[in-house]
């Protein structure tokens, strides 16, 4: 037999069972996990079954055996006490908090330094819903992890708001390079006011344009209004973000004092910035600000206009009669018809009331 023809024949054979074994593997591998999937399932309904019994009688000595009886499926009653623990509190909790004590805790401990990243941050979780403030030990040496598994270890901490848990939150925020430094705000929004002299203190540090941003927009969702002095002097800062977030945490401080920066915010070079600073000014319902707001009603810029009409709407029968005058002038249309838009919906929404 020709040889090249017994070496193509070779080939094709060599193809053909490589092919039938990777179908078989794949077939293999659906059925296994089709499988695993089916047992998890029935397991989990187990567990959560015993686990709701727990609660509902809160016996300590029944929530032990349950905790025994089901020990050696670690992976099924994590995900439940994962699940329960999210939605249960009180007492309930309390009976979650001893299963894991008794069954997982010491697991939990040691895949706090595992290699996959998965098991460490399954870890932080349950550290978050059953966080025993003695062991915060535990997770000081994962702040120097990956971006996401510190973030998971800083939620943690913050459970716990000491002013060196605070100061562990500022300092990852501060040093954090990822995608994931806008989670620090909702880390430290539910602080309140206690974080006021550190971000304090953050907002005369040379930060990010994004990071600055950020603290000048928690100081305004708090709101933080021992912070009028720091905010205000970010006004004139050359990234256009900034000034719209300062423009933004003023409206929310409502603070009198406030309006001149308003006022030059109104002017400023972008848009963006007049718009957001024209909002707030109606926020403020200085009626020093109609001369300005009935200005704004002439811009070029549709936000600006739509701002402007609704704060005059905010400073009561003045602002309304500064908008029927606008609305009756025929120089400028786009300024017209925005007034006779806010008017209309003014109409609409007092008899809809």
């Amino acid at each position: 037999m020709n040889p090249p023809l017994i070496i193509t024949i070779h080939g094709l054979l060599f193809l053909l069972l490589f092919s039938l074994s990777l179908i078989a593997f794949i077939v293999i591998r659906r059925l296994v996990i089709e499988r695993q999937q089916v047992r998890f399932k029935r397991l989990y309904g187990q567990i959560e079954r015993d686990v709701l019994e727990a609660i509902s009688l809160l016996n300590q000595d029944f929530t032990l055996k349950v905790a025994n009886r089901h020990k050696s499926h670690h992976r099924v009653l994590t995900q439940v006490l994962l699940d329960f623990g999210d939605i249960i509190v009180g007492e309930g909790r309390d009976q979650l908090r001893i299963i894991f004590n008794s069954v997982l805790k010491d697991r939990c401990l040691s895949h706090l330094a595992s290699p996959w990243t998965t098991k460490r941050l399954q870890s932080i979780r349950l550290f978050i819903i059953f966080f025993d403030p003695s062991e915060n030990t535990q997770l000081h040496r994962l702040l120097d992890d990956k971006p996401i598994v510190k973030l998971a270890v800083i939620s943690a901490l913050a459970r716990i708001p000491s002013p060196e848990t605070m100061r562990y939150v500022f300092k990852a925020f501060e040093e954090d390079t990822g995608t994931t430094v806008r989670s620090y705000l909702n880390i430290m929004f539910s602080l309140g006011n206690r974080i006021e002299p550190l971000v304090k203190a953050h907002l005369k540090k040379p930060l990010s344009a994004e990071k600055l941003g950020l603290l000048v927009e928690l100081a305004g969702a708090i709101p933080l209004r021992s912070l009028y002095e720091e905010i205000n002097a970010l006004a004139g800062h050359p990234d256009k973000e900034i000034r719209i977030k300062v423009a933004r945490t003023l409206g929310k401080l409502l603070l009198p004092e406030s309006v001149q920066t308003l006022v030059s915010l109104a002017a400023d070079a972008t848009w963006e910035v007049q718009a957001q600073a024209v909002k707030s000014l109606g926020k403020l319902r200085d009626r020093d600000t109609l001369d300005i707001l009935t200005g704004s009603l002439f811009s070029p810029f549709w936000y600006v206009r739509y701002n402007a009409g609704y704060g005059l709407c905010e400073l009561g029968e003045e602002g309304i009669r500064r908008l029927k005058k606008v609305a009756a002038q025929k120089e400028d249309r786009y300024a017209r018809d925005m007034s006779v838009m806010v008017l209309n919906d003014l109409i609409y929404s007092s008899e809809a009331a």
